[in-house]
């Protein structure tokens, strides 16, 4: 009775559990490893957990990131990282374990294999800017078939970054500098020939100015002398002295002044010349 009462107790009290998100296998007290049996995540109870053991496979989606140099169709070192969106097939953990120790590392030298055959068919500008989702393509084919060797399920695979290689850097730097300058020297240029039309504009408005001052003061002198020459004949002199003689008679007195023959003060000076 006892012993039945410590067998029952040691059934209650031996399990294994599996973690969320991760698959197990049995490993018996001899190492052998159970091929028939994959345990999901909870509880499993049984007497022979007395000595058998669970091992604990993490199958969520994992994201492995890596950092590669190839040379590409330029024969130009460049730096290429690829990140993997990966997950353990969780039907092949037990086979898994019993064939592969260290499976980050078989992921790496397969990304290295499947890039240093992908990145040299093309130009690291090109991964940049246009043909950067076919590379990606060609990558995932290559994954797809040689994964699964790993009991690796593959979600996606890309190139998070192409580094431009550091001659192209050099030359497209030297590029912009060069293209700086001349931009600067035709801005420059510009600005001369602005300046010199403002200047020419400004000279020839100063010219324009005095030309027509002198015309002006050419005119005016070839009047004023005109004016002169009219004034001095004798037709204008004699006109002159008729308009003098008009309006000395309209005050009343001679334009040779008074108490004289030719202009009279008073009726005196008269009657004493009688």
């Amino acid at each position: 009775m006892y012993l039945m009462m410590v067998v029952f107790g040691l059934g209650l009290t031996s399990c294994e559990t599996v973690s969320p998100g991760h698959k197990g296998v049995e490993i018996s007290w001899g190492g052998e490893t159970n091929l028939q049996t994959i345990y999901s995540e909870g509880m499993s109870s049984g007497l022979h957990w007395i000595w058998d053991e669970m091992v604990e496979y993490d199958v969520r989606e994992k994201t492995l990131v890596q950092k590669f140099e190839f040379n590409d169709n330029n024969n130009m070192t460049t730096k290429v990282e690829i990140s993997l969106d990966y997950n353990l097939n969780p039907d092949k953990v037990n086979l898994l374990h019993t064939q592969i120790t260290d499976i980050e590392t078989k992921i790496i030298k397969t990304l290295k294999s499947a890039g240093k055959e992908v990145v040299p068919q093309y130009s690291a500008v090109e991964l940049n800017i246009t043909k950067r989702q076919e590379a990606e393509d060609k990558l995932n084919k290559i994954l797809v078939e040689e994964l699964p060797e790993f009991y690796i399920e593959l979600a996606r695979v890309q190139m998070t970054d192409v580094d431009i290689p550091a001659k192209v850097a050099e030359l497209a730097e030297q590029t912009a500098v060069q293209l700086g300058k001349n931009e600067l020297a035709t801005k420059k240029e510009a600005e001369q020939k602005s300046l010199a039309k403002a200047a020419i504009a400004k000279a020839k408005g100063i010219a324009d100015s005095k030309v027509t001052t002198a015309k002006g003061d050419y005119e005016a002198a070839q009047y004023d002398a005109k004016s002169k020459r009219l004034l001095s004949t004798p037709a204008n002199i004699k006109l002159m002295e008729a308009e003098a003689n008009l309006n000395w008679s309209k005050k009343g007195v001679s334009k040779f002044g008074t108490n004289n023959m030719y202009g009279v003060s008073s009726a005196a000076v008269i009657k004493s010349l009688k």
